[in-house]
């Protein structure tokens, strides 16, 4: 090699990544690569952002997942550690090269990479590699992931304990104006909210509480900003789960719609971890015809467009929502909407999709619905053509007293209760929606048999 020793330099670059899971099963904000120097000193590269679920941008003989963009506290997670020696590493000329690391929870992390030998000249940057210079606060830090990430293998609470002391001494030695303060609530909170979500720490307002204030303190712009939103989200969508309180799952709603758009699709935050909190929000909110209600809703589809794996589902509650308000408000523009998104919901779910016939029972009941307040007979014709037949059928039945519509109701049940075994989880609602059909004839008809069949729709 020509030049000096002083001069030369060793540059990574990593072509791409496969399987890079983090011990502690947490979503880290980035990862790079340490190489221990001597007994005093490593070398370490820039945090990289991760890009996909998948694939990180930075690695070599040590792999960390760090919980910052901006400045680090700690060292962060350490995902896999490898021997290698300078020759070796350089072996491979220009060519990319592979590196394989134990497995973390299953899966073998890896990653591809090119080493060359640079001069000072070409790295006047200096992004290529930075020494990290360790603190006690920097060391306490690493103590508490340690600590939290045998306590997420383990779910031995002494670990957990453990890792929150670690936490709070960090924090109490990390005033407000400290440019650590944020990290240090964050590492705190991730860690009590573990436990609240075990059932081993109780105090879920104190969690929730250092989460925002750590938002907060990143702004739009910070480089942890979009990260920071994804615990508190966590926070709020597990607190609702236990204690069903609407106004958790309301400001969770309202924290993913600020989130999702600045977490593209394909995102290494978006495909680990927002899809499934918002798949969460959009089912558990509950149905409310209220302004805010629907708006909230609104907001939901937003969120979910054409292609994105919970838009179904936010169109169902939507049309389920403005039908509400319908029957408390009779605004003709709020079911024609609800009967606009259940065509879209129909559409999306094809024959043999398991949720078509839940789809079809909403489409129709709108189209009832707008039938009670129109009485255009096209609405009920629609729905026997299209929706979900039976309970057309019955509606039908009930305005028009047409003997054949409620038999081929109660014929329809029938036939589908023959494909619903015991143990199908809609066999249930079959036999109700049977027994409430041979009740509806007999009310009308006095059918003494549709009586007897009414108290046992078996036989």
């Amino acid at each position: 090699m020509s030049g000096s020793l002083e001069d030369q330099y060793i540059r990574l670059d990593v072509i791409s990544g496969k399987n890079i899971q983090v011990p502690s099963d947490c979503i880290p904000a980035g990862i790079y690569v340490s190489i221990n120097v001597d007994s005093d000193r490593r070398w370490t590269t820039a945090n990289k952002v991760l890009s996909s679920g998948k694939s990180a941008a930075w690695g070599d003989t040590m792999t960390l997942a760090s919980y910052e963009v901006d400045q680090m506290l700690g060292s962060g997670e350490l995902i896999g550690k490898l021997q290698m020696s300078w020759d070796e590493l350089l072996g491979h000329g220009h060519e990319p090269f592979d590196l394989s690391f134990p497995p973390v929870r299953d899966v073998h992390p890896s990653l591809t990479l090119k080493a060359s030998v640079v001069h000072t000249c070409d790295n006047q940057d200096s992004a290529l590699s930075r020494f990290l210079i360790d603190s006690e606060i920097g060391r306490e830090t690493d103590v508490g992931h340690a600590q939290f990430a045998e306590y997420m293998t383990s779910r031995t609470v002494s670990h957990l304990n453990d890792a929150v002391q670690h936490f709070q001494l960090v924090l109490d030695q990390c005033p407000v104006d400290h440019p650590d303060h944020a990290a240090a609530l964050t590492n705190l909170a991730v860690a009590r909210l573990e436990g609240y979500i075990q059932n081993d720490l109780q105090d879920i307002d104190t969690t929730t509480s250092l989460l925002h204030k750590a938002l907060t303190l990143r702004p739009q712009g910070h480089p942890d900003h979009v990260s920071s939103f994804y615990n508190p989200i966590r926070a709020l969508n597990w607190r609702y789960s236990k204690e069903s309180t609407a106004v958790y799952i309301h400001e969770s709603a309202q924290l993913c719609y600020k989130l999702l758009p600045l977490c593209p699709e394909g995102t290494f935050l978006r495909s680990i971890g927002v899809d499934s909190a918002l798949g969460y929000v959009i089912s558990s909110l509950p149905i409310d015809g209220s302004d805010e209600g629907i708006h909230l809703r609104q907001n939901m589809l937003e969120l979910c467009p054409l292609g994105q794996q919970h838009r179904l589902n936010a169109l169902h509650k939507l049309g389920g929502a403005l039908r509400l308000r319908f029957t408390q408000c009779s605004n003709i523009d709020d079911i024609d909407e609800s009967i606009h998104l259940g065509h879209e919901a129909v559409s999306l779910c094809p024959e043999g999709h398991p949720d078509r016939g839940r789809y079809l029972n909403n489409l129709a009941s709108s189209l009832d619905n707008r039938f009670d307040h129109q009485g255009k007979p096209n609405d009920l014709d629609e729905a026997i053509r299209s929706a979900a037949v039976w309970l057309a059928l019955i509606a039908r039945f009930n305005k028009r007293g047409n003997i054949d519509d409620i038999t081929r109701a109660i014929s329809l049940y029938r036939e589908t209760l023959t494909l619903r075994p015991p143990g199908h989880p809609d066999r249930d609602t079959t036999l109700n929606n049977l027994a409430l059909a041979l009740k509806t004839r007999y009310d009308k008809l006095d059918v003494s048999e549709d009586l007897i069949c009414f108290a046992n729709p078996f036989g």
